[in-house]
Formats: C-alpha cells, structure tokens, sequence
C-alpha cells in the first residue's frame, strides 16, 4: 500500500484538502474519550450540583474559544501545530515547545490504553488498579492491566498507521456506536439507578474531598487542553477558516461535553464515584465495555497522530539533509507505538487528578503563544512571511512570553488556588509576548518587521519571485474565501485596537507614516510577493 503523505513539514495545499466531515469525525471520534466520563464523576463529586455542571460547561466554552483560535489560523495557512510552534517561536526554538507538548500527548494516549485495560481487568480479570476486583473469567496474566494495556496501545495506535482519511473512516464506527450506547447508558442512569438512589441530577451534595471551583475548570478543559492546542494537525485538513470553527464546535462543547456531563449527572444522582456508573453488572458489562473501547480506541489514534506529527516535525527540522532526516510519518508512528506500550505495560500512569492538572498548567503555556503570535503579533502577515520568519533561530520575546506564563502559572498554583492556572499561560502569550514584541521592534502595527523575520532574508529577491524555498502554501481552497477573510481580518483589527490600542498605530496612519496597505518594507509592510505580502488572492489572502 503506498504511503499517503501526512504533510507534517509544510502547509496542506489545496488539493489535499478533505474538507468538513472527515476532520469532524476524527475530532468527534477524538472527544469521545470514555475517560471524560468519569472526570466528569470527579468533577461533580467535588463540587456538588449546580455547581459541577458550571464547572464543565465553563471549562468546555473556554476549550471552544481556545482551540478555535488556533484552529482557525491552522486552516488559514494549512498548518499543523509543529509548524505554528516553529513560525511563533524559530527554527530552533520551537522544538521545547513541540517536543513536550508531543510528549505529554503521548502519555495522554499510553494513558487511555492504560486505561481501557484497567477497567476490562476491573470487571472481567483479576485486581485493577481502580476498577476494583473482576469475576476472575481472564485467568492469570490476561488478567491483568498490564499485559491488556500493551494490547490495546497496538490495536488502537494501529488505526492512525494510515493518517487522517482511515482514522475518518473509523471514526464513523466509533461515533454512531459510542453515542447510541451513550444515549442509552443516560437513559438508563436517569431511570434505573435514579430509582435505586432517589438521586437528583440537578441537586447534590460534594462526595469525598471537596473541590475548588478552579480544581473543577481545569479538570474540564484538562481532558483535552493538550490536542485543543494541537487541533492545527486535524482542521488544516478543512477548506475554509468557517469549517475549522465547525469541526471545533463539533468537538467542544458538543461530543466533549456530553462524556462529561454523563459522568456528572450519574454521580449527582447516585452520591458516588463509580468507573462503570452502576452499569457492571447489566448484560454482564458487556455494554459499558463496548462504549469504552470504541471510546478509548479513538482517542488513541486521534493523540498517536498528534505526537507522530510533532516528532516528525521536529526530526525532518534537526536532521534535515543528514542521516535519519528522511525518517517517514509511518516509522514515526511506530515509534510512539512502542512507547505507548512499554508506558501502559509499565502501569507508570495510574491518577488521573495530577495529570489533568499538569496538562492545564503547562500546555496553555504553548497555546497562549500561539494565539498571540497569529492573532496579534503578526495578524496582519501571510504564509510566506510566516515560513521566513519560521527560519529565524529563535523568537526572543516568544521564550520572554513563554516564560512569564510558567512564572505566573507557578505563583497562581501556589498562593492563589481559587483562580485556574491557565490564567498563566494566556497571560504570558497574549499580553507578555505581545508588549515586549512590540517593544523590541518585532512587530508594528500587526505585522512583524525586518528584525523579527531575520536580516539574512533577500527581500527585493523575493518580492520578484513572489515566493521563498520554503514549500509552497495552499491557494485555491483559501483563496476562495478571501472576502470572508478580509472581513475577519477587519474584525480582528477592531478587536485589538479596542483591548491594546498601543498594539496598534493609528498615530502613524493619522500622520501619513504608512499603514498596512503601503509598500514600503518601512511604513507598515514588510511583505513578500506583492501589496500586503498578498499570495494567490488580494488583501494578502491566499
């Protein structure tokens, strides 16, 4: 079978582009994680009706919000995250980023086959580590977590093997099957055990050790803050900005947010946590096991995708031209397979609490960066700028931003509980990096200049050509919604002017020093291939 390229080092081009359905199915396929399930258990446990529900459905608004940002510049430019990381942060710099970011998403899937095993051996084998003591029908090693949790990472990582189109495919299975058992698992919850309990899903009182509610918002949007910052992998897959917000919503609040709400309305009605939701002992389990495997195996393939394109990424950038630079996307896969396995055959990745938790801290450090940089800091600049400006070592006040929102981070974890630690990572990305940006000489008036582009570029070189080394973009696809575009771009500039004006310079325009629309690499366009650096369409669209 011959190898489809994944395109994990240079933009999507237009006729690759698969269009809405298929990024929606993987995306849907992706947030139904069994798992979400019984954070959302947590969640209300914690906190209580209403209060839980506030929690999660805050938590999956702001991964909307966030995610769709990002998504919305990864279809743009038909970029993946590596490739965002590397425009925002440098050709050097952009591999911490990308590599912990690829790492952790590892982990998050070592961790569902983990945990699809653990909650088989729970129910069908020996002791689970938090399912409980099974009925003993596996006997001796195949009944135990660690020899299904191997199992699993192979048969799930499997289905990503082939790339976007075949995890779509089996993403049609995985997503009609998970919400009608789903449904019934509700209708059931809502019936059987509501009658056992007397329970009120709109009224509870906290289970076990109470909860913050900045505990509660970071479990919500921890579920899947790592792949929402790494959603450029799947929507640069869609043919306009409008589907990549479509296939987001798809994926937060809708199918995110129904996993969770199960768990969260089972344990305000029953007063307890319970991996199964008082499902075990119906047809045997059979059910609950299904809607967890189709669940789990999703998610799986949907986070092996996410960390084979970053390693790739990285590898083709390091090694490019030497020995093991042409490493292949499939190579690459199989690699984090193995790691997979040996993680979840190894039982290192047991607590769920700590690494939502890790997950909110850390990854938003990455993705605040990211929405500043194409949202504010170069807003205004078009692929080929973005690519040269991927070739600079490294992005200065990126790190500067990066850094302040670990220091924040950290301060709010210790000395101020009640408010979410993602706080610090936008704050660093979005305020921090723009200000010293702007205050370095990076960016002016939504377009980075000279010096953060690199001062080895030859300018009057590539206006002529109207193009750079660098791979070619895709053009027919974007170039066709470039009025929406412009539009957006007009809404975004309002947007900016009004929250920092100092971020913009209508002092310059006021005074007939240039704007954005002039030519001169001085007066607010520093451009490559035309007026507004414009490539395959006007207004600097493509």
């Amino acid at each position: 079978m011959v190898e489809k390229e994944e395109y994990a080092e240079r933009p999507v081009p237009d006729h690759a582009r698969l269009g809405f359905l298929r990024p929606a199915m993987v995306w849907a396929g992706f947030a139904y994680a069994y798992i979400c399930k019984f954070i959302g258990s947590q969640i209300m446990g914690g906190l209580g009706a209403p209060m839980g529900y506030v929690a999660i459905v805050t938590g999956q608004i702001f991964l909307f919000v966030y995610s769709g940002l990002i998504a919305h510049m990864g279809s743009k430019f038909g970029f993946n995250f590596g490739m965002m990381c590397k425009a925002a942060f440098g050709r050097y710099g952009y591999a911490i980023p990308t590599l912990l970011i690829a790492a952790l998403v590892t982990g998050w899937y070592a961790f569902q086959a983990w945990l699809a095993a653990d909650l088989m051996v729970g129910l069908y084998g020996g002791h689970s580590f938090n399912a409980g003591t099974g009925s003993g029908i596996l006997p001796g090693i195949l009944g135990t977590t660690g020899f299904w949790a191997g199992i699993f990472a192979i048969v799930f990582g499997v289905m990503a093997l082939y790339g976007m189109r075949i995890m779509a495919y089996m993403s049609y299975f995985a997503v009609g099957s998970v919400t009608i058992l789903s449904g019934w698992m509700l209708y059931t919850i809502m019936t059987v055990v509501a009658a056992n309990t007397g329970g009120n899903p709109w009224s509870s009182h906290i289970v076990g050790q109470p909860w913050s509610f900045a505990l509660g918002f970071t479990a919500s949007i921890g579920t899947f803050i790592v792949s929402s910052t790494m959603t450029g992998d799947f929507v640069r897959w869609t043919k306009s900005t409008k589907q990549a917000w479509m296939v987001t919503l798809v994926a937060f609040p809708v199918c995110n947010l129904m996993m969770l709400m199960i768990g969260g309305i089972y344990t305000a009605i029953a007063g307890k946590l319970d991996f199964y939701f008082g499902l075990s002992g119906i047809l045997f389990g059979i059910p609950i096991m299904m809607i967890q495997w189709f669940s789990n195996g999703s998610v799986c393939d949907g986070c092996m995708y996410n960390a084979a394109q970053g390693y790739k990424n990285v590898l083709h950038n390091i090694l490019k031209g030497r020995r093991g630079g042409n490493i292949t996307w499939r190579q690459v896969s199989m690699i984090v397979i193995l790691v997979g396995v040996a993680v979840g055959a190894a039982n290192l990745l047991t607590s769920i609490v700590p690494w939502l938790l890790l997950l909110g801290t850390v990854v938003t450090l990455v993705g605040g960066v990211l929405i500043g940089h194409f949202w504010i800091v170069a807003r205004k600049n078009n692929v080929e700028e973005l690519l040269v400006a991927s070739e600079k070592k490294v992005n200065i006040p990126a790190v500067i931003g990066f850094l302040a929102g670990l220091a924040i981070a950290v301060l709010l974890v210790i000395a101020y509980k009640d408010l979410p630690s993602v706080i610090g990572g936008l704050i660093g990305g979005i305020v921090v990096y723009p200000a010293v940006a702007r205050a370095k000489g990076y960016t002016k008036n939504g377009r980075l200049t000279p010096k953060a582009l690199g001062r080895g570029v030859d300018y009057d070189a590539a206006r002529t050509n109207g193009q750079t080394n660098s791979p070619a973009p895709p053009s027919g696809a974007a170039g066709a919604n470039a009025s929406d575009d412009v539009r957006i771009q007009n809404k975004i500039d309002k947007l900016v002017e009004f929250f920092a004006p100092r971020w913009s310079t209508p002092k310059y325009r006021a005074k007939g020093r240039g704007n954005s629309d002039s030519s001169s690499g001085d007066n607010g366009n520093y451009g490559i291939g035309g007026p507004r650096g414009a490539i395959g369409g006007p207004g600097g669209q493509f």
